[in-house]
């Protein structure tokens, strides 16, 4: 079985909060029972090619991603997780990813004006890389709010591409806290959507709440070990009844591989 994992943050290479810890040990594992994992994310300044043994995929390079009229160019380099056999995939642009941080300014603590631009470039990057790899996963598993428009993606742009035709979307939910509230709707101007698709639906009072649309395109959620009801009043209005996968590192590998079995009717 064929899992992409999409996320912003993986210990040891970037980490915002402990969902990069759970997902060191998590794809790793999973991999050692039989799973085919992949791992996209981000490439920060603040991941040191040469410390982190990085080195470019050249047969997927030059890959293109759309972000409102302009078209950005991307190198996806590789890694391994230390001690592990699994590797990550980054996606790597100096115009958006170049700083030394991820999505706050260290100095102010807030968020970068152009996080909009640079969120965009990751989720639709995300699948722009899937498809150049020609790698058809049966699950595509996003990471809070971050990878919260790879479901809407999936669904409505890149709906009529072969390689998603079969694939099932889980939504996990880590941390409490949703960060991925932007007080305009620029960042869905950016993706380029179908014009069947009703912008303002995805609105409220013109704001955009990526987590809010992860949760509506997705067919699968679930909640980890760190949320009791911080999103119960979400889930009721999307009459959304999420999994709870939780406990130790290894009783979540050991549910998630059941998971991931019983909802592809896989044995």
């Amino acid at each position: 079985m064929k899992i992409l994992y999409a996320a912003a943050e993986i210990a040891p290479f970037a980490r915002m909060t402990y969902t990069a810890d759970l997902l060191r040990f998590l794809p790793a594992s999973l991999q050692d029972q039989g799973f085919e994992i992949r791992i996209l994310l981000p490439k920060y300044g603040t991941i040191n090619d040469r410390r982190n043994r990085l080195h470019e995929v050249i047969r997927l390079s030059g890959i293109e991603v759309e972000v409102g009229e302009d078209v950005e160019s991307m190198k996806i380099k590789v890694a391994s997780i230390p001690n592990a056999k699994l590797q990550v995939y980054f996606l790597d642009n100096d115009k958006y990813y170049k700083r030394k941080a991820m999505f706050e300014n260290p100095k102010t603590k807030s968020f970068y004006d152009d996080n909009d631009e640079r969120l965009a470039f990751y989720n639709k990057g995300v699948l722009e890389t899937v498809i150049s790899l020609g790698w058809q996963p049966d699950i595509i598993h996003c990471h809070d709010w971050p990878a919260g428009l790879i479901p809407l993606l999936v669904r409505t742009k890149y709906k009529d591409e072969e390689i998603f035709k079969k694939t099932q979307i889980v939504y996990n939910l880590h941390h409490p806290e949703n960060k991925g509230i932007l007080n305009n709707a620029r960042i869905l101007e950016l993706l380029g959507l179908p014009d069947d698709v009703d912008l303002d639906s995805l609105t409220e009072d013109g704001v955009v709440n990526m987590l809010k649309i992860g949760l509506k395109y997705s067919d699968h959620v679930v909640t980890g070990n760190h949320l009791t009801d911080q999103f119960d009043e979400i889930f009721e209005e999307f009459n959304i009844n999420p999994t709870k996968i939780q406990g130790s590192p290894e009783d979540v590998s050991k549910k998630f591989a059941q998971y991931y079995r019983d909802i592809t009717g896989e044995k």
